[in-house]
This record gives C-alpha cells, sequence and structure tokens, in this order.
C-alpha cells in the first residue's frame, strides 16, 4: 500500500502531482461518457428526458473519486457509505456479481433511486467500483410511479433492496422476481440492460487506465486527488469565524403530522473543520417526509462546498472536513418502517437551515431560499406511467435577480420539466398551457425567481394522480431583507370549474382521474434578496413588460408590511408566536395563521400564530427567547390564514 499522497519513490511531487491532475480529467471523462450513454440508450422518459440519474466511480475502499460535475448531490454524495456498506455486508463481490441497493436505512435515498454496483477488479481485489443510480418509473407499492404523499409506511413505497447481490449477466432469479413486482417491468428491464452495458464499457476504460499506467501509480494519485480535495475545503473553512450559530428549517408536513415539522441545526466552525447538529430536529413520522443517515451530511456537504469552495471537486476528501450528528429517529434519520418517498423534501428543509446558520457567519454570501421539493407529479394506470418534477424560480442573490423555472445548485442537471412534444407522443396526454407563473417569484431589490404554470389534460379513462410535494404552506424565504416567494400549489380541472384533489395541500395518492380533466401545477418561486423598496425603477418596469410581476403584484414594492417589535416569551414554542391586537387587525392573522418576520440581515423565520393578545404595545410579537440576539427586523408579512397543521401528535 502506498501512503497518501507519494507516488513511486523517486518521483518528483510536481510530478505525482500533475499526474494526479491528469487522472482525475481521465475518471471524470469516463462518467461523462456514462451520462452522455445513459442518455442516448435508455428507454424511460425519465432518464433520457428527465435525466433523474446519477454515475459515479469509487475507489476499492469504496471512496468517491469522480463525478462528472451534472450528477445530482443527494444521487452521489451517499455512494461512499453505500459501498461502505455493501462490504460490511458481504465482504467480497465476485468478479461476475453486481448490486442492487435503494434502501434509505442504510445509505440510499428513495426506494425508486436504485443503485447498480459494479465492482472492478485487480489482482484479485476491487480496485474501483462503477456506481449508477437511476430513478426507476415505478418500484411497486400502493400507486403508479411508487411515490405519494399519503403512505404511512415504507412497505407502501415499494420494494427495499438492501445490497442484493445479482448475475452482472442480468441472467438471475433474484432480479427476475424484482421486474415481476414493479409496473411498467419491460421499460425497468431494458433500462437495466441499458444500465449494464454502459457499466462494461466503463469497466475496459478503467481497465486501460490500469494497463496504461500500473495500479500503484493509479492508487497514489487517486489519493493525491482526495487529499487536494479535503485541503481546498479546509481552508475555506479556516477563513470563517469560530462559533455556532442556528436556524430552523420547516416542512409542511401532511394530514397525519404534527405541526410544524421542523429541521434545526447547530452549525459549529472550529478551525478548519464544521460541525452540524440536527438535535431538536421532529421525530419521524408516519408520512413520506423523512430521511434516512445519508441525507443530513449531504445537505451539509452541498450547502458547505456550493457556497465556500464552488469550484473545486466533488469526492470523499471533501467529507472529511464535515461532522454531522443526526439522532436517530428523526426525520432527519428514521428508522424502519418509516417511509422515506419525501427524502428531498426533507433534504431541502436541511438545506434551508444550513444556509440560515452560515448566512448568520456571512450574510452577503446568502441567496433566497430555493422551490424546497422535489414536487414528486404522476399520473398513470396500468398502461402508462407519466412521471415529472416541475422546477420553480431560484433564490436572489447579492448582485442577481434569481432563474427562473430551472434547476438550483442544489439539485443537479435534471430538466425544469418533460418537452410537451415527448409528452403527447408518449402518454394519453396533452399540455395545454406551460408558461411563467407571474409574481410568484419574492419580492426584493433583487428579486427571487418565478416558478411556473403547467396544464395537462388527460386523455384516458382510468388514470389516477399521486403528487409528493412540499412548500406548499410553508413558502421559500427571502434574505437580508427579502421577502418570501408563492408557495407551490396543485389543483384539478374539471367541467370548468377548480376542485382540490386532495385533502392535504402537496400531498396526493391515487386520486382517480376522468378523461378531460386538467392538472394544473403552480411550482414556487425562489426567495428575494434585499428591501423590496430599494429595487430599481427600470428593473420593475422589465418584470411588468417581461410578465414576471403583475400591477396587483407590485404591492410590496412600496410597502412590505408594518414594523414588527419582538418581546422574548419563554413560555412560547419556538415555531409560535403570540400577536398584538392591533398588529393582527392590520395583517388579518389570527389563530393558526402564519406569519414571517423579515430582518434586515440574514434569512426570515416563521411563526404560527398561538394567540392574539387583548393589550399590549402596538406591533408586539412575542416569541420564545433565541440563543443569540437577533438582528433588526423591518417588516412583518402574512403568509397563510389558516394552515391545515395542527399542534400535537397525530390522533
Amino acid at each position: 500500500m502506498i501512503e497518501p499522497g507519494t507516488i513511486e519513490p523517486g518521483r518528483p511531487r510536481r510530478e505525482a502531482l500533475s499526474f494526479s491532475a491528469v487522472l482525475r480529467e481521465s475518471l471524470g471523462s469516463v462518467v461523462r461518457e456514462m451520462r452522455r450513454a445513459m442518455v442516448r440508450s435508455s428507454y424511460s422518459s425519465i432518464i433520457y428526458e428527465g435525466y433523474d440519474f446519477s454515475c459515479v466511480l469509487t475507489d476499492g475502499a469504496g471512496n468517491l473519486i469522480a463525478e462528472s460535475g451534472e450528477d445530482h448531490p443527494f444521487h452521489i454524495i451517499p455512494i461512499s457509505g453505500a459501498v461502505a456498506g455493501m462490504t460490511r455486508r458481504h465482504g467480497a463481490i465476485g468478479p461476475d456479481e453486481i448490486v442492487l441497493h435503494n434502501d434509505p436505512y442504510t445509505g440510499g435515498t428513495h426506494l425508486n433511486d436504485v443503485a447498480v454496483i459494479w465492482p472492478v477488479h485487480h489482482d484479485g481485489a476491487p480496485a474501483f467500483h462503477i456506481v449508477i443510480r437511476s430513478h426507476w418509473a415505478d418500484i411497486g407499492g400502493m400507486s403508479p410511479g411508487s411515490l405519494n404523499g399519503a403512505a404511512t409506511e415504507i412497505l407502501q413505497e415499494g420494494l427495499r433492496l438492501d445490497y442484493v447481490r445479482v448475475a452482472r449477466s442480468g441472467a438471475d432469479e433474484v432480479l427476475r422476481l424484482v421486474l415481476d413486482n414493479v409496473r411498467a417491468s419491460r421499460e425497468a428491464a431494458s433500462d437495466f440492460r441499458t444500465v449494464l452495458g454502459i457499466c462494461r464499457v466503463a469497466e475496459a476504460r478503467l481497465r486501460g487506465l490500469l494497463a496504461k499506467y500500473g495500479a500503484s501509480r493509479v492508487e497514489g494519485a487517486v489519493q493525491d486527488i482526495l487529499d487536494g480535495a479535503e485541503q481546498r475545503l479546509r481552508r475555506a473553512i479556516a477563513a470563517l469565524p469560530d462559533g455556532t450559530w442556528h436556524h430552523t428549517g420547516y416542512l409542511d408536513g401532511a394530514a397525519a403530522t404534527p405541526h410544524p415539522l421542523r429541521v434545526q441545526v447547530a452549525l459549529t466552525v472550529e478551525g478548519d473543520r464544521v460541525r452540524a447538529d440536527f438535535a431538536g430536529t421532529s421525530p419521524q413520522v408516519a408520512a413520506p417526509l423523512n430521511a434516512g443517515p445519508a441525507i443530513a451530511p449531504t445537505s451539509v456537504l452541498t450547502v458547505i462546498k456550493s457556497f465556500l469552495d464552488p469550484a473545486g471537486s466533488i469526492n470523499s476528501g471533501t467529507l472529511r472536513a464535515i461532522a454531522v450528528d443526526a439522532p436517530e429517529g428523526t426525520i432527519v434519520n428514521a428508522t424502519p418502517p418509516a417511509p422515506c418517498g419525501g427524502l428531498n423534501e426533507v433534504r431541502f428543509a436541511c438545506d434551508a437551515a444550513v444556509m440560515g446558520a452560515l448566512g448568520q457567519i456571512a450574510p452577503n454570501r446568502l441567496i433566497g431560499d430555493v422551490r424546497g421539493t422535489s414536487n414528486h407529479t404522476y399520473i398513470g394506470s396500468r398502461s402508462f406511467i407519466f412521471y415529472e418534477y416541475p422546477s420553480g424560480g431560484t433564490g436572489a442573490s447579492a448582485d442577481s435577480d434569481g432563474a427562473v423555472a430551472v434547476r438550483a445548485f442544489n439539485e443537479g442537471e435534471n430538466v425544469s420539466i418533460q418537452s410537451a412534444e415527448i409528452v403527447e407522443a408518449t402518454f394519453p396526454l396533452r399540455v395545454l398551457r406551460n408558461e411563467i407563473r407571474p409574481d410568484s417569484g419574492g419580492p426584493g431589490r433583487w428579486r427571487g425567481g418565478c416558478g411556473l404554470r403547467r396544464e395537462v389534460e388527460v386523455l384516458a379513462d382510468d388514470a389516477r394522480l399521486s403528487v409528493l410535494s412540499d412548500r406548499n404552506v410553508v413558502p421559500p424565504a427571502g434574505v437580508n431583507g427579502g421577502l418570501s416567494a408563492a408557495p407551490n400549489r396543485y389543483r384539478l380541472r374539471r367541467d370548468g370549474a377548480e376542485i382540490a384533489p386532495g385533502a392535504f395541500p402537496g400531498k396526493i395518492a391515487n386520486f382517480s382521474l376522468r378523461r378531460g380533466d386538467v392538472v394544473v401545477v403552480e411550482s414556487s418561486g425562489g426567495g428575494g434578496y434585499g428591501n423590496p423598496c430599494l429595487r430599481d425603477a427600470k428593473r420593475i418596469a422589465a418584470d411588468l413588460a417581461d410578465g414576471y410581476v403583475t400591477r396587483d403584484g407590485l404591492a410590496p414594492y412600496r410597502q412590505p408590511g408594518p414594523y414588527p417589535v419582538l418581546a422574548a416569551d419563554p413560555d412560547l414554542a419556538s415555531h409560535a408566536c403570540g400577536l398584538c391586537e392591533t398588529l393582527a387587525g392590520v395583517l388579518g392573522a389570527g389563530p393558526g395563521s402564519l406569519i414571517e418576520i423579515v430582518f434586515v440581515t440574514g434569512p426570515s423565520r416563521r411563526y404560527w400564530v398561538a394567540a392574539v393578545d387583548a393589550d399590549g404595545p402596538e406591533g408586539r410579537v412575542r416569541i420564545a427567547p433565541t440563543p443569540a440576539p437577533l438582528p433588526d427586523t423591518w417588516a412583518i408579512r402574512l403568509l397563510a390564514h389558516r394552515t391545515p397543521l395542527r399542534e400535537g401528535p397525530p390522533p
């Protein structure tokens, strides 16, 4: 074994580092070739149109060493732990075997994301692992497409594949059992054969590198790649002040969950290391709003890396500078049988919490919150499954408006939506409308990006609608004086009238559709940045001309809201507040209303009104004491008159 950071004896250090750069690009080229082949060769539209897959390489020990720059953080960052878990479970994997894995509790994401782990052996031991994680259109469960908003246990979401060994030839009884228990099984089988073919080609490329340079030299260069990434991130962290900062991100919840669901983080910087402690996060729930142990570290690394070292490589070296404490039995580290279909909804709340804490250290680097949910949208039947995840706006920054209806920095290269031509040619559906959603971006000196409005008509008699979405109640937040965006919204138009397809916003399961029904999706915008009253008049005029803002949407740019006066009340929960009667009247708020308090610096904070006080100073808002002094406030806004959430545990 060659020590990390060295190369063959006698080779100059500069030559070693030069070779590690060459090898890094060579490995990245292998991954990029894999991605292109997946798009060209797959049968599922969610792959060739939606790009819902990722390809990576690990070394023999399971360290992530190469990705393409286009892959999804929540796909690739957990891979290292998944490969290590495979080794603990099975020991050696034979040269004629591969492993299937999707189990959230042992390092997977959600069940639809099936990882194929393909070892590449050299001298009797794995030198690399090729891993492709791709979204299967269906993995069984209670509804077409498997993901839905009503699951109460993971068994309703499909098949768990907890490091299942199968023959890499594809001729395997276990694989036949899997394919016999998923919908759209011919499509799944075809996509799986595509993955096997791509892995064979990638293995040939890796064997070519081993033959050209030698295994020892390659192994030493891999260690240099990991060490270099670690050192870059450590230098960036070391530039921050030491200390601990706190913030909380919220989820809408579901009909059976407590009020509200929270992800709470304490972010500590100490020298060149960061520790994120998620103590205080909501306990796991009997709803698809849980995540396994891989997701909190993924969120922390994604945010820290994006904000502090966006140009450097992502590999296991970057993880060495970060420690994460995610209490077991919470929504960020759930245990069986908690459903985990909405892992991304939890991850987005983790991202919001970590960004809010980091933004208190470096507020100028903050951006407004992003759409904050996957918006899993399924229309399916026995004969077809249409799946997409409509994008929304991204958050504004210190010198730029947010982008309109695209993926955000923490999502990878999924497309915004599938093209109307592909949808109409492949499924019994018609796309009636696809346009920018005005007034959906958060107002600010820099405006958050707008979401989209999409209307899809159903041309079949036996279709059903399932949606797993969040941020339909708690919208994406603004920062540094910027305001929140519009929340996501799902509706159904039937015979000219609009109806709600579910009892809880954004959580729908197996709602029966009729021919002629129109599914209406309105995705959220991104949060604003800075006081909207300071937005340049020419930019407002351009927003009006481009349809990003309407005349009715100009009010926040004139007067965002009344001024609040905060008062500490230790008897209140951290998410609750009490409003004086005058302020409640101005806002039109009452018990159960959701409000936001906007701060001059840092992210806004959300509170649910617990009581309206009959007396007290004008503008007073009672809140629980905070660990550190809050920045200056300058506005308070009503976000929702009454939320569908409630206090206490579900019945």
